[in-house]
C-alpha cells in the first residue's frame, strides 16, 4: 500500500519537505541566537553605563578598544579648535543636521575625537570651549561602512565632512595618530555651552522581534510537515478506494476464474419434492 512513496516524484517530494523543514528550523535557531545576542548586548551596555567613570589613558594602556566600548571614561586636556569635523546626514527628532566632531588633546596622552553632539542644518558650527577642561563621555569604537552605504573620500583630501566617525580616515586627514576610541560627550568641567546638544545614549529598548520570528519559523516548519502527512494520507485513501472499486467491478463480471454463488433465495422458494402418495 505504501510502495508508491518510493516512486521518483514522491522521493523528490520527501526531499523538498525535509529540506524546507530543516531550513525553517535553522532560521528559527538563527533568530533565537540574535535574541540572545541582543540580550547580552543590552546587559553589557547597561553594566558599563552603571559603572563608575574610569580615566581613559590608563584604560587604553591595558585594554583593547572593543573591551571598553560603552564604558564611561574621563580625560583632561584641551580641544583643538581649528581641526573640527562634521558627521553629515544626521537626523534628530525629525530635524536634519550634523554631529560636531572635535579632536581633544589629552594631557600626557593621545588625541581623542570627541563627538560633541548635534546641531541643526544651517547652524554655524560652534567653537569648542577654550582652555583646559575635564571631559566625560562614553567610549565608542570606530564606525565602519556597511553594505550599501556611501564611501567617504579617503584620498587625504582636507574636507571636514564625514559620513561616519571613521577614526582611520580622521587620522589621515589630521596627519596625526589618534586614540583607538572616540567619545560621545556627556559632560565637562567647566560645563560646555549648548549647542551642540550632547549625543543621545544608546537605545536599548525594543529591538527586532526575534522571539516572534523564531515562533513563526517553527510554526512554518510544522505546517510543512503536517502538509506532508496530509498528502500521504490522502494519497493512501485514494489508492485504497481505487483498489476497492476494482475488486467490486471484477466481482460483478462472470468469467472462468470467477465463481458465482447460487441464488439461495430462489432455492428456498422452489417447490420441494414430495413423497409418493399411498
Amino acid at each position: 500500500m505504501y510502495r508508491f512513496l518510493l516512486r521518483p516524484k514522491w522521493i523528490l517530494f520527501h526531499i523538498v519537505v525535509v529540506a524546507s523543514a530543516i531550513g525553517m528550523l535553522g532560521l528559527a535557531q538563527w533568530q533565537w541566537e540574535r535574541h540572545n545576542e541582543r540580550n547580552a548586548f543590552v546587559a553589557k551596555v547597561t553594566a558599563r553605563e552603571l559603572a563608575e567613570p574610569v580615566e581613559l589613558v590608563p584604560l587604553l594602556a591595558n585594554t583593547a578598544a572593543g573591551a571598553i566600548e560603552y564604558s564611561r571614561v574621563t580625560a583632561s586636556g584641551t580641544y583643538i579648535a581649528d581641526e573640527q569635523f562634521t558627521e553629515i546626514l544626521q537626523v534628530r527628532d525629525g530635524v536634519n543636521g550634523v554631529n560636531v566632531l572635535t579632536p581633544f588633546q589629552i594631557d600626557g596622552g593621545p588625541i581623542v575625537v570627541v563627538n560633541r553632539g548635534f546641531i541643526a542644518e544651517g547652524q554655524a558650527v560652534p567653537d569648542p570651549p577654550a582652555g583646559t577642561l575635564r571631559v566625560g563621555g562614553m567610549a565608542r569604537t570606530t564606525e565602519v561602512r556597511q553594505t550599501g552605504q556611501l564611501t567617504d573620500d579617503n584620498d587625504g583630501a582636507q574636507s571636514n565632512e564625514l559620513r561616519r566617525v571613521d577614526l582611520d580616515l580622521i587620522s589621515k586627514r589630521l596627519a596625526v595618530p589618534l586614540a583607538p576610541v572616540y567619545l560621545d560627550f556627556i559632560a565637562s568641567d567647566p560645563p560646555s555651552p549648548q549647542p551642540p546638544a550632547p549625543p543621545l545614549a544608546p537605545d536599548l529598548s525594543g529591538g527586532p522581534p526575534h522571539v516572534s520570528y523564531t515562533i513563526q519559523w517553527i510554526t512554518f516548519s510544522m505546517a510543512v510537515l503536517a502538509g506532508w502527512v496530509f498528502a500521504v494520507r490522502r494519497s493512501v485513501r485514494t489508492r485504497r478506494r481505487e483498489a476497492n472499486t476494482t475488486v467490486a467491478v471484477a466481482a460483478t463480471q462472470p468469467g472462468d476464474d470467477v465463481v458465482i454463488p447460487p441464488d439461495v433465495d430462489a432455492l428456498i422458494s422452489a417447490e420441494r419434492p414430495r413423497p409418493p402418495s399411498a
